[in-house]
């Protein structure tokens, strides 16, 4: 706090130092700033002005307010109203942006003619920004219906999608069933041969003196192999060509190799194919569709014993293979053939839809393939060997069982 006074600080001499005392405030204001105020606070009167300084000190205390708005700095200046007149008064009001008069014990506020348009304005300003949210709230809301509408579209078109793939697909595994109908029915008719052999040899024993009933319980156990055999054949194809929603499960993928390899059988006999599986012993399962992933593997297996047809003077040989990879932790299956192999420029478009290099193909079979693959989490790619023919791998993550899976038993 410092207190001057008002001769010394506003007159040099006899005469208003108008330039001295700006300069003067600004300096004060900058020491206190330094000294770390938040600013400057002064207040001042008018008591020792003289009446001929009046004009010129109103021009001063404008300046003071225009320099003053942008600045740390409050001022208050208090001027007797005794003594002055209505100019003077207006004069004050005019020179500073508020004004405070106490009249009858009580203060009232003297609006100066900026104030009252820092009012309109600030209005204006407030009513335009009320316009303005409204407005983009009327926007935002217009794009967020939008919004939704085009996610509901986009739903209804990937769930058109879904069900064209599952339409296409199944379409697809009916075509192969078709063209597999020989091996199908060598599979069905071969278990079926043993059943009625079996079972007269069965009678053979029960009809002799006296009965061979141990014989007997073992046909007759042939018998229910052979039937179960020929259950789940008929069970596997049903499922293949069954319009069902895609289900997910536990599948044990070396399983579902044996039991895909059991009803390529026929194809891979009729062609003189050798089969050889190398299964990986601790594989584990993954979580799919079981009928879509069978439909990958069969189609894989039957294009590779295609690709193998035409090859003479040496043994056609299919491999299958799983293993068990980590880091990510999955289960890789390859089919791998002996055949011609893949044309370099052609080989990543046989994945493309409608593109075949078979002459009566549909260029589907692949396609679908790495869709279901795809849809699974996995990849599904191909390659030349480096010897001859080539092949085609499948990766999908491992299935890890949660505690929520796992039964406990409590005793």
């Amino acid at each position: 706090m410092e207190i001057v006074y008002g001769r010394e600080w506003y007159m040099t001499g006899n005469e208003l130092d108008l330039e001295k005392v700006t300069k003067g405030w600004k300096q004060k204001m900058e020491r206190a700033l330094n000294g770390g105020h938040a600013g400057l606070r002064l207040s001042a009167g008018t008591a020792w002005l003289d009446k001929r300084d009046w004009k010129e000190f109103c021009e001063y205390e404008k300046e003071v307010n225009d320099s003053i708005l942008d600045t740390p700095m409050l001022a208050l200046c208090t001027y007797p109203l005794p003594g002055s007149a209505a100019a003077e008064i207006l004069d004050v009001t005019r020179t500073h942006q508020f004004a405070i008069a106490r009249r009858n014990k009580g203060w009232e506020v003297v609006e100066t003619s900026e104030l009252k348009q820092a009012k309109a304005e600030i209005l204006r300003l407030n009513n335009d920004l009320e316009l303005r949210v409204v407005e983009r709230t009327r926007q935002l809301t217009a794009a967020n219906e939008e919004l939704r509408r085009q996610m509901s579209e986009r739903q209804r078109a990937e769930d058109a999608l879904r069900h064209a793939q599952g339409e296409l697909a199944r379409v697809t595994r009916v075509t192969s069933m078709g063209e597999l109908a020989a091996s199908i029915a060598h599979e069905v008719t071969q278990p079926l041969t043993g059943i009625v052999t079996n079972g007269n040899a069965c009678l053979h024993w029960l009809a002799s003196a006296p009965p061979n009933v141990e014989k007997a319980r073992t046909t007759v156990e042939r018998i229910i192999r052979d039937s179960n055999r020929a259950s789940e054949v008929i069970r596997d194809i049903r499922a293949l060509v069954k319009k069902t929603q895609p289900h997910h499960e536990p599948v044990a993928l070396n399983d579902l190799i044996h039991r895909t390899l059991t009803l390529a059988s026929g194809e891979t006999t009729r062609h003189q194919v050798e089969i050889q599986t190398v299964l990986a012993a601790d594989l584990p399962s993954v979580l799919g569709d079981r009928v879509q992933l069978q439909q990958v593997l069969l189609n894989l297996i039957i294009n590779a014993v295609e690709a193998m047809s035409t090859i003479t003077g040496r043994p056609r040989v299919l491999t299958i293979q799983s293993e068990r990879r980590e880091a990510p932790e999955v289960v890789s299956i390859t089919v791998r053939d002996c055949g011609v192999g893949l044309d370099p420029q052609r080989a990543e478009r046989l994945f493309d839809a409608f593109f075949t290099t078979k002459p009566e193909g549909m260029g589907m079979g692949l396609s679908i393939c790495r869709t279901i693959i795809s849809a699974h989490g996995g990849h599904l790619s191909n390659a030349n060997n480096a010897d001859r023919g080539a092949t085609f791998e499948f990766t999908l993550p491992a299935y890890v069982e949660t505690p929520e899976h796992v039964d406990i038993a409590t005793a």
